[in-house]
């Protein structure tokens, strides 16, 4: 029989370091191809074109195995800039080397000379790049699996913590297989000029993702990469406005699917909201049970349908960490396909700061963490958030009222800030179906005008409309 003592010293082998790499067997080479790594440098020293290529799928960290290879290639790199095509003459980038007490390190003058004696021709430099890039690839999973095996056994953060860090290390390998060309200022002023070309024909495909009111011609669309604040004092109707935004999106003639982060309200009622907003009709038509049969069969029967058939996914946990929120975005993303992520709102969310941080230094914190997501996955962020108390003494709202960070105006690339009367609607009797003005103030847009947008709000639906039509409505410049 073992011994207490001796099966918790199993145990403590089992998990130490030095176990998982005989586990594993990680101290075995690692994926590389050498004959493929001196075919592209010694193609990138006989072909200028070949070095272009190159310099484009190779840019990355260890994509080289052998030292002395990947010290090479970035002093190609480094010369590239000055020098161009002179960067790959065998004597110049000798003298580089050594004049950087690099040169010995790669075997001297005469191993640069063996690698460009070694290839005849640059003909297959494309298919030796993919040999290099692919075993790079490996070797950074590898990297990265073995990182998170030891932070299991052996780390101070939490969970959470690790599963961010985790899926951020899987999402920066993912982006390595996504390479990249060098490129040329000429094609890309050309691709420009069609774009703008597009928006001034009026093409809706040059927009970002349109929310169906008149601040799409102020904002160019909800564009990827992009953070986007929506900003209110309580009770104004942002969600309200964020759901209508939403379901324009994943309801119109695009059908784009939409991520919908709800912290303060349950999904269930969301889509309540939803369906009443569609369908234009109040809740306490329901609850006094005046609907008429015809408008719960036409009405509300092509509103649930519309809805049911959209793609709108929904988180509804309340409190929610800033690393859980990323990594679900990430799900939302890669599983679901969602092109647009809504957030109610910012100053529910959970950041990770020291003890001694300020609430200030947590939005920050936040804030940044909101807009590197949107960067990340590629995709508009809309984040609501709120207003301090000082945007209700008198003056219409603005930037300095966004509460407790100036961070979120720093890191937005659009500030868009709901403004009404709320008096108005307190006067009004339940069945009241009269809309009330409201404006939506485009505080700051780092692509394009700011100006004040009017819209109406229906208080009985929950639902925002345009005050006057497309065709009338034109920009301010503030």
């Amino acid at each position: 029989m073992t011994s207490p003592s001796s099966s918790s010293s199993s145990a403590a082998s089992a998990k130490s370091p030095s176990a998982t790499v005989a586990l594993l067997n990680l101290d075995r080479p690692k994926p590389h191809n050498l004959e493929a790594e001196v075919a592209v440098l010694g193609g990138m020293m006989i072909d200028p074109n070949a070095s272009a290529t190159a310099f484009g799928q190779l840019r990355m960290e260890g994509a080289f195995y052998r030292g002395a290879h990947q010290t090479l290639f970035n002093a190609m790199l480094e010369l590239s800039a000055g020098k161009g095509e002179a960067s790959l003459d065998p004597v110049i980038l000798a003298d580089h080397l050594e004049r950087g007490g690099r040169l010995e390190e790669i075997g001297g003058r005469s191993y640069i000379t063996q690698l460009m004696d070694s290839v005849p021709t640059a003909a297959n430099i494309d298919h030796y790049i993919d040999i290099v890039r692919q075993n790079a690839i490996l070797r950074r999973i590898i990297a990265a699996c073995t990182d998170t095996i030891m932070r299991c056994y052996d780390t101070d953060d939490d969970v959470q913590t690790l599963l961010d860090t985790v899926e951020q290390q899987i999402f920066d390998v993912a982006g390595m297989n996504e390479a990249k060309d060098l490129l040329h200022i000429k094609p890309l002023v050309q691709e420009a000029v069609i774009y703008l070309e597009l928006l001034l024909q009026g093409n809706t495909d040059a927009l970002g993702l349109r929310t169906g009111f008149d601040m799409d011609r102020m904002i160019t669309g909800l564009r990827p990469g992009e953070l986007f604040v929506l900003a209110a004092r309580p009770s104004i109707g942002k969600t309200a406005l964020a759901l209508n935004m939403a379901a324009n999106i994943a309801m119109g003639t695009a059908a784009t699917p939409v991520g919908f982060f709800s912290l303060e309200m349950p999904a269930q009622q969301l889509v309540l909201r939803l369906i009443c907003s569609a369908a234009r009709v109040s809740m306490s038509e329901f609850k006094n049970r005046t609907l008429s049969s015809q408008r719960w069969q036409l009405d509300v029967g092509s509103a649930c349908d519309q809805i049911s058939n959209s793609h709108i996914v929904i988180d509804d946990t309340g409190a929610i960490d800033i690393l859980e929120l990323r990594a679900k975005a990430r799900r939302m993303h890669s599983k679901h396909g969602v092109k647009v992520i809504f957030i109610d709102y910012l100053q529910l969310i959970r950041g990770h700061v020291g003890r001694n941080a300020s609430r200030e230094n947590e939005v920050a914190m936040i804030s940044g963490a909101l807009k590197a997501m949107a960067k990340e996955l590629n995709i508009p962020v809309v984040v609501l958030a709120q207003l301090n108390r000082q945007a209700e003494q008198g003056e219409k709202p603005k930037l300095s009222h966004l509460r407790e960070s100036g961070a979120i105006e720093q890191d937005a690339d659009v500030v868009a800030i709901l403004h009404r009367d709320r008096g108005v609607q307190y006067e009004q009797k339940e069945d009241d179906t009269n809309g009330i003005p409201a404006e939506l103030i485009i505080a700051k847009n780092r692509n394009g005008a700011t100006g004040t947008v009017d819209m109406i709000f229906l208080p009985r639906y929950t639902r925002f409309e345009n005050a006057v039509s497309t065709d009338q409505y034109v920009p301010q410049d503030v």
